[in-house]
């Protein structure tokens, strides 16, 4: 009964949402480039990017498109396409451009974030794009095969494990928090954080999809159904406190294979009284994380991250 609702609720999450779908440092310059007319083919409907060919879409979501392209010599990255046509008007579609001018910089000085490598946007055409650093193939690793690739998202991850044992998911949310620890000193927020905007490089999990982040000042200006549903707080997105909350949503479906419910539920099975003891220790932290009540929640990303520290530091000594 336990395995079937644990199904049942990876099932039912894909629809509901619980589950996933998907200040400027001058010292690192911003690469964008402004293209005033429209490609030739363009108008035929094909989208060129320049130095780039676009092999395969591999995701997509309200904000943009992301494709799988290879560069001149031969280096597979990912091009995020975001047109304008795809926005009731203007307001959401330069809130984007940006965010992503805002976070370009730092993206390249943590290892936490994934880089976005070059900006671009042609304005005859009603889009932008953002070139950025190319999540694991799920099949193969760094070995990236066009034909076969499928990137290695937190999502899929899931799919295919169902839950992560309890020591990883701290390892895990140590790393995620200390780069959003990192954004927040920024005064940007992600406003995103779910399990298919994590991805894994080089086996590192990162923040990605990065169409949301937004400098602090901007955010209260922006309306407020932001975000993916089931990872935003009640009082909404926009704020550090709501980041963390997502954060601590995500590593409770992370460690459960299902959406955060208060307890260590008894459809997680087969795992011996060692890992459900661990199990009890870390989703309390990454309960107490998404309280609904913002008073009961950790009142910064540095306090989450402290918690999750000492269990670490806790576990060490009891190996």
């Amino acid at each position: 009964m336990g395995s079937a609702l644990s199904h049942f609720c990876r099932f039912v999450g894909r629809f509901t949402g619980s589950r996933r779908d998907q200040t400027v440092d001058d010292a690192v310059p911003v690469a964008v480039s402004i293209s005033p007319e429209l490609p030739a083919d363009a108008a035929a409907g094909v989208i060129t990017i320049p130095n780039y060919e676009l092999l395969s879409s591999i995701g997509h979501g309200a904000y943009g498109e992301v494709w799988l392209a290879r560069g001149e010599i031969g280096v597979h990255h990912a091009v995020k396409l975001v047109h304008k046509r795809t926005f009731s008007d203007r307001s959401p579609f330069e809130r984007e451009y940006r965010g992503i001018l805002q976070y370009t910089p730092i993206s390249r000085t943590h290892h936490g974030l994934v880089p976005i490598l070059h900006v671009g946007r042609n304005n005859a055409a009603g889009f932008f794009y953002y070139v950025m650093e190319l999540a694991d193939c799920m099949h193969s690793g760094r070995n990236i095969i066009p034909a076969s690739y499928f990137p290695r998202t937190l999502a899929h991850e899931l799919d295919a494990r169902g839950r992560l044992p309890a020591r990883e998911c701290l390892h895990l949310g140590i790393e995620l928090c200390e780069a959003l620890r990192y954004l927040h000193s920024k005064q940007l927020i992600h406003r995103d954080i779910k399990p298919a905007n994590i991805i894994f490089v080089n086996g590192l999990a990162k923040l990605a999809d990065v169409g949301l982040v937004t400098h602090l000042a901007e955010a209260r200006r922006d309306p407020k159904q932001l975000g993916t549903e089931g990872f935003t707080p009640p009082e909404g997105p926009g704020t550090l406190w709501a980041d963390v909350y997502s954060l601590g949503k995500v590593l409770c479906e992370a460690s459960l294979g299902q959406a955060a419910l208060p307890g260590v539920p008894d459809s997680v099975e087969d795992v011996t009284e060692q890992e459900r003891h661990s199990l009890a220790l870390v989703t309390e932290i990454f309960f107490k994380a998404c309280h609904d009540e913002l008073s009961e929640r950790y009142q910064s990303i540095h306090e989450m991250q402290d918690a999750l520290m000492k269990l670490q530091e806790q576990f060490e000594e009891n190996a």
